[in-house]
């Protein structure tokens, strides 16, 4: 039996974490194509899907590996905090009337106005503390406003909704500012907890649980959408907000801000260079159709952005509709259209606590895939690097175990009074410089060091068909130069964060800039200390530490891929138009 044989017959072993074939490591594979394509659809479609490309819609008219793992951890503990907040609503939904409609209670401020309380437009007045104050005023909901604080003591002379005060200060019981810490809040902590160990059960065993939950997590928002959508349309101003949505305006085209947002909407949805695509597309068998698979992912988790902008906008229709204002003064991006605008919008609708419970197990199930994701990539990275004495008995239940227990500490800082803070700062800087230089250098290093000619024989014996002319151009030559651009432009245009009006003190900003360049560090570090443990000239330690080793030289020999020798940048770039 050949190589390629034994390879293809290896079996999905239950008992075993990896099986070896000649020595080599081998990953279990999927159960099914399905399953990795869900997979990666679950991945791509994110809360930015849900929360981000509506409102750029409506703005605009219309050493790689370690840096993966590195950024990879940094990103788990802080998105995953969503589903804590989330699972919070949740069990709020279930209360006699929601806590978000309502004044009066414990959290909200005398400036407080409840839900449906200025319902057609009227024009009503309040005074509050000797100011006359038109309601009307602050009904533009503010990107998850930070404009009142309860401890500070610097609310504003307007108020806000019933819906806002319960997400400031009773969700997030924000405080002051970042250097104001306060105590760990017990709602949070346990919601935390609860996400932290349902996150440990679905990847405790690697794929073979994680092929199962997709089924339910990638799938189900499509139907909870749908019938979101359905009942949404029903409601009066639905029609509004979607001729709102779907109406484009010619002359932002002319804008370099439009399509600096478009690249980084796509860039960023589809996650290329987080690692995850390729951790799970390892999974596949070695002659799976890449080249389909991702042009299928692509497509339908950019559509799925489109079908989400119809469900948002619908129902921010109604949501301007009912409170007299215009669609533009109500859309808004990030947490801020999670939970602020769209709680409020579902009270108003009859059956409103149903309708609260389906929109948040939305937001769970669309944010745990792209979670999955990330914590897979990170399990992966670690798997390689430990030395293959450590390949043992349930190694991916014990790697689970320590990395979510890690990630449950990590993310203890965001349930205190101060935590929002901390999750704007990361939000802002985490992938600022990381991705953008990750995923340049990938084309690079693939197209014209390991070589075109190497890699497109590589896909040919995968998958039996030549690289055409336009993937080569785009892929080595087109998308790294408008990945340097974006990440010029982003550079350019870097603002200090700012969370509704508060303003970071100099030691965030610090603290952000290492966030972002965390990631990227690995990446000189591990080729320097490649290059040293090389021998010779330092130009031949260089050419040697960009050849590949002599084991994918036999992994690829086993595919009847024999070695190609000339792989100059000449002969690269001569093999762009030639086959």
């Amino acid at each position: 039996m050949t190589g390629k044989e034994q390879l293809e017959s290896v079996p999905l072993q239950e008992k075993l974490d990896v099986t070896c074939v000649e020595g080599e490591v081998v990953k279990p594979q999927w159960s099914n194509k399905f399953q990795c394509i869900i997979a990666l659809l679950g991945f791509s479609v994110g809360l930015g899907n849900l929360w981000r490309f509506p409102y750029v819609c409506q703005r605009n008219g219309g050493g790689i590996g370690f840096s993966i793992m590195t950024i990879s951890c940094l990103i788990v503990p802080y998105y995953s905090m969503v589903f804590a907040w989330a699972l919070y609503y949740i069990y709020s939904s279930f209360a006699t009337v929601l806590p978000w409609t309502t004044c009066g209670n414990a959290w909200n401020t005398r400036q407080c106005v409840a839900v449906g309380a200025l319902r057609g437009g009227i024009n009503r007045s309040t005074e509050i503390d000797g100011t006359i104050s038109n309601l009307t005023e602050y009904l533009a909901v503010k990107e998850v406003s930070g404009e009142a604080n309860i401890s500070s003591g610097a609310t504003k002379a307007f108020g806000h909704t019933a819906t806002e005060e319960f997400w400031q200060y009773k969700v997030l019981g924000i405080s002051s500012g970042i250097e104001d810490v306060g105590t760990v809040q017990l709602h949070l902590l346990i919601c935390w907890f609860l996400t932290c160990l349902f996150l440990f059960l679905c990847i405790m065993k690697g794929i073979r649980s994680l092929g199962k939950v997709v089924y339910v997590t990638a799938l189900m928002p499509y139907i909870l959408l749908t019938v979101l959508l359905i009942r949404a349309c029903m409601m009066p101003g639905s029609l509004d907000g979607i001729l709102y949505y779907v109406t484009p305006d010619f002359n932002r085209l002319q804008q370099s801000q439009v399509w600096l947002e478009a690249i980084l909407q796509v860039f960023f949805s589809v996650g290329p260079a987080w690692g995850t695509i390729i951790t799970m597309s390892s999974h596949n068998s070695p002659h799976n159709n890449i080249v389909r698979d991702s042009i299928l992912v692509t497509l339908l988790g950019e559509l799925t952005s489109v079908f989400s902008g119809f469900v948002v906008f619908a129902t921010v229709g109604f949501l301007a509709h009912d409170l007299g204002q215009p669609v533009a003064d109500v859309i808004t991006s990030g947490p801020g259209i999670g939970f602020i605008v769209y709680p409020e919008a579902v009270s108003l609708l009859p059956f409103s606590h149903l309708w609260s419970v389906l929109f948040f197990l939305i937001v769970l199930m669309m944010g745990v895939d792209t979670t999955f994701g990330n914590i897979e990539a990170a399990l992966a990275c670690i798997e390689d690097v430990l030395p293959r004495r450590f390949h043992v008995k349930h190694l991916q239940t014990i790697l689970a175990a320590l990395f979510m227990s890690l990630v449950f500490l990590s993310g203890l800082p965001y349930t205190t009074n101060a935590g929002v803070y901390m999750f704007q700062l990361f939000d802002w800087y985490v992938a600022a410089v990381a991705c953008f230089l990750i995923g340049t250098l990938e084309c690079l290093v693939v197209g014209w060091c390991y070589g075109m000619k190497r890699f497109a024989a590589d896909v040919e014996a995968m998958i039996g068909k030549r690289l055409p002319v336009i993937y080569k151009l785009m892929c080595f030559i087109v998308v790294p130069a408008l990945l340097m651009v974006a990440m010029g432009l982003a550079v350019a245009s870097y603002k200090p964060p700012t969370y509704g009006g508060y303003e970071y003190p100099y030691f965030a900003v610090i603290i952000g800039w290492c966030i972002a360049l965390s990631s990227v560090v690995p990446i000189p570090v591990t080729f320097v200390m490649q290059i040293l443990d090389e021998r010779g000239s330092l130009a031949q330690r260089v050419e040697s530490a960009m050849t590949p080793n002599s084991d994918w030289a036999r992994c690829r020999r086993r595919y009847d891929v024999h070695e190609r020798t000339n792989c100059t940048m000449k002969d690269n770039a001569l093999f762009l138009f030639n086959q």
